[in-house]
């Protein structure tokens, strides 16, 4: 059953969206296909895309973002996982391979070079000429929840192997941010707004549990902005009796 869903992206806009019918128009304009493609509606926010053509399919999801009527369009890969909520991790991005020995500049390695990384997708056109003989480059489908690898090993240590092990360095070009605790792309943790609250929220519960726990311990302790103002608060005290006396004493002389 997935497999008939395949060929569908899903647009997500940050706005809500234009109309379907401008979508559809703009999308016309700026796409030419080599088969068709359905656009429908999912919510204020999604629409999803299905492609009759693998080659149409893959070129836009290659974009990664377009503009539709002045608005940003994030394209994403389909999965039975889909959640309007959450952006989907899987993204493609190009994965370079330096000093790869020439004579495996061919698709059958350096496809089968990043599989532990991820799907390999496609060379580049100056791999498949084989006219940038100091680095192969691969797109592959990339899953951002899991760790980032630098190196794979590539070859075999049994004798009868014709490809002899060694380590294959692995770079990669411009990978999204994505947020493992909101679970959008765009941001990382470091700068994620619902973390950011988080903390916040449990910085101003810690300092609530601090002042009950000294105001417990003894009750003619205050705490003003972090600090205990008992010496403050006992003169005051001591200052009300001291005036309390002195009124007294001059109602008895009266």
């Amino acid at each position: 059953m997935d497999a008939e869903c395949k060929r569908t992206i899903v647009g997500r806009f940050l706005k809500i969206r234009p109309q379907i019918e401008k979508i559809r128009v703009r999308f016309a304009e700026n796409f030419s296909l080599k088969g068709s493609v359905k656009i429908g509606v999912f919510d204020n926010y999604n629409i999803f895309m299905y492609f009759t053509n693998d080659e149409d399919c893959k070129e836009i999801g290659f974009k990664r973002v377009i503009e539709i009527e002045g608005l940003q369009m994030w394209l994403q890969k389909w999965t039975p996982d889909f959640k309007p909520e959450e952006d989907i991790p899987i993204v493609p991005v190009w994965a370079l391979l330096p000093q790869l020995t020439f004579n495996m500049h061919t698709c059958h390695y350096v496809k089968q070079i990043p599989e532990e990384i991820g799907t390999p997708l496609e060379m580049n056109l100056a791999t498949r000429g084989r006219t940038r003989p100091s680095m192969a480059k691969v797109r592959i489908e990339l899953d951002l929840h899991k760790p980032l690898s630098t190196s794979v090993y590539v070859g075999s240590e049994d004798e009868d192997y014709p490809l002899k092990v060694f380590v294959q360095e692995v770079e990669y070009e411009r990978i999204p941010k994505y947020c493992k605790q909101c679970k959008k792309l765009g941001h990382d943790l470091s700068n994620c707004r619902v973390m950011e609250r988080k903390r916040l929220a449990e910085k101003q519960e810690i300092e609530r549990v601090k002042y009950l726990m000294q105001v417990t311990e003894n009750p003619n302790t205050h705490v003003v902005n972090g600090e205990s103002t008992e010496k403050e608060v006992t003169t005051a005290k001591e200052a009300k009796i001291q005036e309390k006396g002195e009124d007294a004493g001059t109602t008895n002389a009266v």
